[in-house]
């Protein structure tokens, strides 16, 4: 009894000492003066520039210090930035205006249109819905008269329906959806994302059995709509299929019955024991699919026609379908197997550029609408029109007086209010002229409107995105992280890259002291000829070796694409620099390699035109190499400077014992 005790201690000392270990956010890992940087930011830091989580895992010790360093001098530049009061630079502070309201923009957008979504759409992915319509056809561009007319139509036809007419014969007589003739207006299953936004957001609001209560409007007319079937969606299915195909296009009963007593003959072998797979193989007439056993492989609602889809749909893993119909012959089908819908990280980006293609811009324009409404915008449409007649239509915004005609005080006016701030047309003007996407604009209407438009769009979304910052943590990280960025590339533009000068006394001098460095490799400049094949190649080989002029031959098998160099040769480069130059190594200067085979299937001969060894550059030989090191030189001491000037202010301390506790934990379970 006391042994049991004594254990239970035991465990419960581990537990409360497993409790009392410190989080990766409270082990400090590097001081910089009184900052303090927790191994949970270390982590952060690292996965975001290294490769991610498991990169970070995986990593040595010598890694992490040497990533630690990194860290710890990136720290002490941004210190030294926000100590230079860098952070009210006059240009730093007009790139940052113009950048947040772009990602403020793009953030708020995907938060709050194309995530919503994305989601919603994934979630309508779980259903399935069978429903049958009616269509009285629009268009666009059709007049209120035949708007009204189409409407008044579809009314009738729904009273009819709610009076218990017979929904079938309604749309086999009067719906304008040419497949009605023949399916009397059912449309299938379907689920999100295949259906015009109008249709599938009624459908899915409508139970099943249920007859809507009012005519729905899309881009094709006015739908009646009757919900036959709802149900949870089947996912994914494999299967496969045994055919007789009908061998004539047209209808022929003696064609379709010979098809018929082919695939019951088939069924009967099926019923006997055959193996449906090996059966396939040996006799069904899908050219396609009967190699391979008959396997289709896997596939969603509406892939195949609909009476193969729907008697395919119905099976489960391992059953066989009844024989089934189609216009192109007699099918029996095996479920192989099932698997539901996807999680949704691993739908997300397909889903997402179908919600773009098909949903984005009706869901941003009722947003925008829906600000306007929230800001109670205004437009001053007469000073607008006033503006665009104003203007020379000959010209665009590219024209550096095109808006001087505007006097002063019209400029001053409200050409529109936003949360009842006034937005002068200057303002507007003055956006036109120095945004990119604006210059070059003719001084049409319809042009200047449209960018109008746009312009609105912009400024209403800057007013929702106020004080995001304060709403959204991961907006103000990714706001703080390009600040930083911002910040970080102007201080070492001021402290390294404008001090470094170049002059040619200095660059000779570093040369001289550094000539060893600046070397040519062993060198070879070949000619080369390109070949199909071994035969050919071996051919012209032979007819160079017996006296035909190289010149002649070189014009038809030449490299391609062919050198600049008059004569065809490459000019002098490294012996390892490809394939060709390691196999050529051996051979002496005006001689010919014999055919070789390339990586890629190919042959080639080479003509050694001449060699170089290895030997020291010249100070001009060297040229730019000895520009670019020594500016990389001259940079790393001025950088070392600068660090060592804030480490006078700010004193650093890294504790790299703590290193080997990074990656202990991901980041879901801190």
């Amino acid at each position: 009894m006391k042994l049991f005790i004594g254990v239970i201690s035991v465990i419960s000392l581990l537990i409360l000492l497993a409790g009392c270990s410190p989080k990766s956010s409270d082990i400090v890992v590097l001081e910089i003066g009184q900052q303090k940087v927790s191994l949970a930011e270390y982590e952060n830091f690292f996965t975001r520039n290294s490769g991610g989580w498991e990169v970070g895992q995986k990593s040595s010790i010598e890694e992490r210090e040497r990533f630690l360093d990194l860290l710890t001098n990136y720290k002490l530049k941004l210190q030294y930035a926000y100590d230079r009061n860098l952070l009210n630079d006059s240009d730093i502070v007009s790139e940052l205006k113009e950048y947040r309201s772009t990602l403020a923009s793009t953030f708020l957008i995907d938060r709050e249109i194309t995530e919503p979504g994305v989601q919603k759409l994934y979630d309508r992915r779980k259903e399935e819905i069978r429903a049958q319509h009616i269509l009285i056809k629009t268009t666009p561009t059709s007049s209120p008269e035949e708007t009204l007319k189409a409407y008044t139509k579809a009314m009738d036809l729904l009273k009819r329906a709610q009076a218990g007419e017979s929904f079938d014969s309604l749309a086999l007589h009067n719906s304008e959806d040419p497949s009605a003739k023949y399916n009397s207006g059912d449309i299938y299953y379907f689920t999100g994302g295949q259906m015009v936004t109008p249709f599938e957001n009624a459908a899915f609001n409508m139970k099943k059995g249920e007859l809507l209560s009012y005519p729905v409007r899309s881009a094709f007319g006015y739908h009646i709509i009757k919900i036959l079937d709802r149900q949870p969606a089947r996912g994914s299915i494999k299967v496969g299929h045994i055919m007789t195909r009908f061998q004539k296009s047209a209808a022929d009963s003696a064609d379709t019955a010979s098809a018929l007593v082919r695939i019951k003959s088939l069924q009967d072998s099926l019923q006997k024991g055959w193996d449906f797979h090996k059966l396939a193989i040996k006799l069904s007439e899908d050219a396609g699919s009967a190699p391979q056993g008959g396997d289709l492989g896997w596939f969603e609602r509406r892939r195949f026609v609909q009476p193969f889809d729907e008697a395919a749909f119905k099976l489960t893993a391992g059953k066989i379908s009844p024989i089934v119909r189609t216009p192109f012959g007699y099918h029996l089908i095996l479920c192989d197997s099932a698997k539901p819908l996807p999680p949704y990280k691993n739908l997300r980006e397909e889903l997402k550029k179908l919600y773009q293609q098909q949903r984005y811009n009706e869901d941003y324009t009722l947003y925008i609408s829906n600000l306007k409404k929230e800001f109670n915008y205004t437009l001053d449409e007469n000073l607008l029109s006033s503006f665009i007649s104003s203007l020379d239509t000959t010209k665009t915004t590219e024209d550096s007086a095109w808006a001087e005609s505007i006097p002063v005080e019209t400029r001053a006016k409200a050409l529109m209010t936003i949360n009842n701030k006034p937005i002068s047309l200057d303002t507007i003007i003055s956006i036109l002229e120095k945004r990119p996407e604006y210059q070059n604009t003719p001084l049409r209407n319809n042009e200047l409107r449209n960018h109008v438009k746009k312009i609105t769009e912009i400024l209403l979304l800057d007013e929702k995105t106020i004080g995001m910052e304060q709403r959204s943590s991961e907006f103000a990280a990714l706001m703080k992280e390009y600040t930083d960025g911002i910040l970080l590339y102007k201080a070492e533009q001021t402290e390294v890259w404008n001090k470094t000068s170049v002059t040619d006394s200095s660059l000779r001098e570093y040369f001289k002291l550094n000539s060893e460095a600046f070397k040519f490799p062993d060198r070879v400049n070949l000619i080369v000829l390109n070949f199909d094949a071994d035969t050919l190649a071996y051919m012209v080989y032979d007819s160079l070796k017996n006296g035909v002029e190289f010149s002649d031959i070189y014009k038809r098998y030449h490299e391609n694409p062919a050198p600049r160099n008059p004569d065809g040769s490459r000019g002098l480069q490294s012996v390892e620099t490809d394939e060709i130059t390691k196999h050529t190594q051996s051979i002496p200067a005006g001689e010919l390699s014999e055919p070789f085979a390339l990586e890629d299937g190919s042959f080639a001969i080479a003509k050694v035109v001449g060699r170089d060894a290895a030997r020291p550059k010249t100070y001009e030989e060297a040229g730019a190499e000895v520009s670019n090191s020594y500016q990389e030189f001259l940079s790393k001491q001025l950088e070392k400077q600068w660090l060592d000037s804030v480490k006078v202010n700010y004193p650093v301390k890294q504790y790299k014992e703590t290193l080997p506790k990074a990656f202990t934990m991901p980041p879901a379970e801190k």
